[in-house]
């Protein structure tokens, strides 16, 4: 593979709210070339299932290898549209990267990541990259996160300290030293949405996918108990680099708060919530950038909550606080960006994961290779 390649990007969070997809011009190396992106939601009803399978119960082997099948057909119709949207024909198309929807993620025992890349493979006819994760947990690493190589790549200027932050479901942090000497150290902080968007589900019977712009947190009032009660979760004081999901910030964590603090079930659960995030990317970023970066880039779901951003930036002063959008960089679709860009570098057998953003005893070349199978028939991409 010498040279750019056509490269398709499939990416869905912890939010589960639907299918990031990108194609890309890259040689795995450089900063891609960004050709067409789209954002497409999940149906409710399928939302719903993955919300579901987040925690224990019933049939649930059963539930999830139906949805694995499912998703792949999902992720795969995504691929085709992208390509589509660029007037290009997926024949062109060198590699698909897949991350998948994470389902359960419990380092040091597991991570697992659904959505068929066979499916995704014969649907489309072009070999798919995925299950990123687990070549970096069996040299000893949490499997997470995976982009801030990316961030490096993108973001990482000589002599300025950097904090890339991703706000998901979960936010996580690439701290950028500048300093060729200190390499980069990264993690997961905390939750960034998921916690918001479980009370926004909650108080609106499902209606409500989340608090948009912030409103909600506007409105309310930030109580500064139940703020300590979060703020001591364990979780916050394990040191970089670690990783979280919604086993620790999900569901089960948010009863425990709303049966301690009853009076949280409305626009002050949302300011308190909300401040429970900044402050911990607040005190993440100090950390690892002391006394504090010189610039945040955000990205992710969570730079378009107006409230949150701007409460980051008055509990960060002097810190120039940009969205990667405002630097020429799709924000909305980064990680999918990062993942076509893994899987090129796969396909070349470059290692993608850093041993400081994960914990990881070496680098390791990323993701499993699910080939075409020889029986694809021509011309029935889609099928």
């Amino acid at each position: 593979m010498d040279g750019p390649q056509l490269a398709v990007g499939l990416m869905s969070g912890t939010s589960a709210d639907g299918i990031d997809a990108v194609l890309t011009r890259t040689d795995g190396i450089g900063a891609p070339r960004l050709l067409a992106s789209l954002a497409i939601p999940y149906p409710l009803e399928i939302h719903r299932r993955i919300l579901d399978l987040y925690q224990p119960g019933f049939g649930e082997l059963d539930r999830m290898g139906a949805l694995h099948r499912e998703l792949g057909g999902l992720f795969a119709q995504a691929a085709l549209r992208v390509c589509q949207e660029a007037g290009l024909a997926m024949e062109r198309v060198a590699v698909i990267g897949s991350h998948g929807q994470t389902v359960r993620h419990r380092p040091p025992l597991f991570t697992l990541q659904i959505g068929d890349p066979y499916e995704i493979a014969f649907r489309t006819g072009v070999t798919t990259v995925a299950d990123f994760r687990p070549a970096d947990m069996v040299r000893g690493g949490e499997g997470a996160p995976l982009a801030p190589l990316f961030h490096q790549v993108l973001f990482s200027r000589p002599g300025q300290g950097v904090a890339v932050m991703n706000l998901g479901g979960v936010a996580n942090i690439t701290a950028l030293s500048g300093d060729p000497r200190r390499p980069l150290v990264a993690g997961d902080v905390g939750p960034a949405n998921t916690l918001l968007d479980l009370l926004a589900a909650r108080l609106s019977e499902g209606a409500m996918r989340s608090d948009i712009d912030g409103r909600q947190a506007a409105a309310g009032t930030v109580d500064p108990k139940a703020l300590a009660w979060l703020m001591a979760d364990p979780y916050l004081a394990r040191p970089f680099p670690k990783s979280t999901g919604r086993e620790a910030f999900g569901v089960e964590l948010l009863e425990r708060f709303l049966a301690v603090f009853p009076h949280m079930a409305g626009n002050d659960g949302f300011a308190t919530l909300t401040r429970f995030t900044v402050e911990t990317i607040a005190d993440a970023a100090s950390v690892l950038l002391p006394p504090r970066p010189e610039r945040m880039i955000l990205c992710g779901g969570g730079a378009r909550n107006r409230f949150l951003v701007e409460s980051l930036a008055g509990r960060l002063p002097g810190t120039r606080i940009q969205d990667a959008t405002d630097l020429g960089v799709d924000a909305d679709s980064l990680e999918a960006q990062a993942f076509a860009w893994f899987a090129v570098r796969t396909l070349k057998g470059l290692p993608s994961s850093l041993p400081a953003a994960t914990g990881a005893s070496a680098p390791a070349i990323l993701g499993a290779i699910y080939p075409v199978p020889a029986f694809y028939p021509s011309g029935s991409a889609g099928g």
